[in-house]
């Protein structure tokens, strides 16, 4: 029983150059493992690492706890079949009657000669990328429609998974459009999947895993999450929530009735730009959150299939040069994919899609789904998603190829940070396009802090709040929220520009909880927007002139003053400032761990209620 998945690892515990990793099971049993993939801390020590692990005499529907520990480092031999028994064939045919064919079969063959586009290696698993094309009956290939094929090989490549992905992806070649066909794929004469005719939007992708060679060998990984969590390769959920079981049946409820074939949109709003709460906009989506406290099956089908969704969105684009997501350096530093003029120019894609993405309303999609599953597919769709956050901006306004995404609004910007440090950590070492994210990634957190971690800095109040470019009279407090919910997760990960602008935004989105004995109701402490320049057009610099520039003059006594947020509300402003809070505690923010506790005790309807984080625990962060 084969199987592989990604895990995070903690600053320290392991270093691959000087260690191995070895598996035991509980019994004490040597369980064969390969690691692959790694990426770092700044330390060298292990980040994250694609696992593949071998186990023997497994039972049905029984569990086996495996353990990893450092040991010698050691190379095991790999032997492969020079031509495996894959033969996977795909033809989809279009809505004219015409058929295009990929046979990649000797692709594979030469890869495996040759050792190029491979991925995982070793005596439990290879995995190669085969780039396919569509061809047309008289030999030339269709311009725009190919099949990625993340094709893995176990037990001695004699079992294969193949992750077939079909891509309307590139970026340069004319006339990028909808194309509607539908797909076959076998292998060996075998069929393995049927898709019926659907339309594929231009710039979007989908994709569905195979089995050939042997049976599906169907088994669950559940990650020890406590440590999961302790990695810091995301924030810390509440593990000591009870998620009631209703609402995990509607969790699936919600997924059955929802549309999940390529290019649907399963749970997620096609509009990203409208108003309200939704489940996706968060540091992590609520499905993620469930499936993180949880890990029950119903979450992670959620989470998988929202993130398949997410695919279908049009913002991906290969840049058909380099073969990987399109990037904004070099002779593309004046790139633009939505925003601005482009050069070199970008073909507009033809056809209408159900989909108006932005940056401002952007969920997580992919990267909690790469972590926990080590699919190529996942963190391909997180380079994508990050890509386009950073090409989509105005050439101008980005400077150039620096990829600085300062015209987004607060929100927008602390999303797409996210974005970017979620592949800046995620993406192996040896990845080559590993500097140029986390160089574009280093540029915006320089720019946070020269903008945000500065007392006299354009967009800052003198008492700490955010202000936004677009409405200098006013902070957007629950954005704010956001923005201090990233840069504390990146300031645990010991990355210093994030902690200066992390500490300067603070005194207002931590201390604005701790401020009822110099004027300022902890009640309204959430807030929407908030002024904070006086009539005479100058900033307020007291936590009394704050609040009765916004609420009145404070009371006598703020004991019957309304809780602001909707504080029975697990997607609520209330519930933002439980997450931002406890986020930046976890940061080793001042005053963070006893503004979380008092806010805490304002909120006991977010712990307890119907509709808090017992249903939607999304913001569910808490200290460590």
């Amino acid at each position: 029983m084969p199987v592989t998945f990604g895990q995070p690892f903690k600053r320290g515990d392991w270093s691959s150059n000087t260690q191995g990793l070895v598996a035991r099971d509980a019994a004490g049993n040597t369980v064969p493992l390969q690691a692959d993939e790694i990426s770092t801390h700044s330390d060298g020590s292990v980040r994250f690492a694609v696992l593949s692990a071998q186990l023997n005499n497994l039972a049905a529907n029984t569990p086996r706890i495996v353990n990893f520990y450092t040991a010698a480092k050691t190379t095991p031999s790999v032997t492969l079949p020079a031509a495996p028994n894959w033969n996977l064939k795909v033809t989809a045919t279009l809505s004219d009657g015409s058929v295009l064919t990929a046979d990649p079969q000797a692709q594979l063959v030469q890869q495996i000669a040759s050792g190029s586009n491979r991925r995982l290696h070793g005596p439990v698993a290879s995995e190669f990328t085969v780039v396919a094309p569509m061809m047309r009956a008289n030999g030339t290939a269709h311009p725009h429609l190919v099949a990625r094929l993340h094709t893995r090989l176990y037990d001695n490549g004699t079992r294969f998974r193949t992750d077939v992905v079909m891509e309307n992806t590139r970026t340069f070649t004319a006339s990028p459009s909808n194309i509607t066909y539908s797909l076959n794929v076998t292998a060996n004469g075998s069929t393995l999947l049927s898709q019926p005719s659907f339309t594929h939007y231009h710039h979007a992708r989908w994709h569905k895993v195979v089995w050939s060679g042997g049976v599906n060998p169907n088994a669950r990984v559940r990650h020890h999450m406590p440590y999961f969590l302790a990695s810091r390769a995301t924030w810390n959920y509440n593990l000591g929530l009870k998620i009631p079981e209703t609402t995990l049946a509607n969790e699936a409820k919600y997924l059955a009735a929802a549309q999940t074939g390529p290019m649907q949109p399963a749970l997620l709003d096609t509009n990203f730009p409208g108003t309200g709460g939704r489940p996706e906009i968060a540091p992590v989506p609520r499905w993620t959150a469930l499936y993180l406290i949880t890990q029950d099956d119903r979450a992670r089908a959620s989470m998988l299939a929202n993130a398949d969704a997410a695919a279908g969105v049009p913002i991906h684009y290969r840049d058909e040069n380099t073969g990987h997501p399109v990037s904004i350096d070099g002779a593309n530093a004046n790139l633009s994919l939505k925003y601005g003029t482009s050069s070199p120019a970008v073909p507009a894609g033809i056809g209408s899609t159900i989909w108006e993405p932005d940056g401002a309303h952007q969920g997580s999609f992919s990267y909690i789904p790469y972590l926990v599953t080590g699919d190529a597919f996942y963190l391909e769709e997180a380079m994508f998603w990050a890509g386009w956050n950073i090409a989509a901006a105005d050439p101008y306004y980005r400077d150039g190829g620096k990829g600085i995404i300062k015209a987004e609004q607060v929100r927008g910007q602390s999303w797409g940070l996210r974005s970017m440090a979620e592949v800046a950590f995620a993406l192996p070492d040896a990845h080559p396009k590993k500097a140029y994210y986390r160089t574009i990634f280093n540029n915006n957190l320089s720019w946070f802090a020269d903008t945000y971690g500065k007392f006299t800095a354009p967009w800052i109040s003198p008492m700490g709040a955010v202000v936004s470019q677009y409405n200098n009279d006013q902070s957007p407090s629950y954005e704010s929220d956001f923005m201090t919910i990233v840069l504390s997760w990146l300031s645990e990960n010991g990355e210093t520009p994030a902690t200066t602008a992390l500490t300067n935004i603070a005194r207002m989105q931590v201390d604005r909880f701790m401020a009822e004995s110099q004027g300022f109701c902890t009640a309204k402490a959430p807030g929407y927007w908030l002024n904070v320049k006086n009539a005479s057009g100058a900033y307020v610099t007291t936590w009394r002139d704050y609040y009765t520039l916004n609420y009145g003059a404070p009371p006598s006594s703020c004991a019957g003053v309304a809780v602001e947020g909707y504080p029975d509300w697990g997607a609520g402003y209330a519930a933002v400032a439980r997450a931002m809070l406890g986020s930046a505690a976890n940061a080793g923010v001042a005053n963070a761990a006893a503004a979380y506790t008092r806010w805490v005790g304002f909120t006991p309807l977010i712990d307890t209620g119907s509709a808090g984080f017992l249903t939607e625990p999304q913001y569910a962060i808490v200290p460590r």
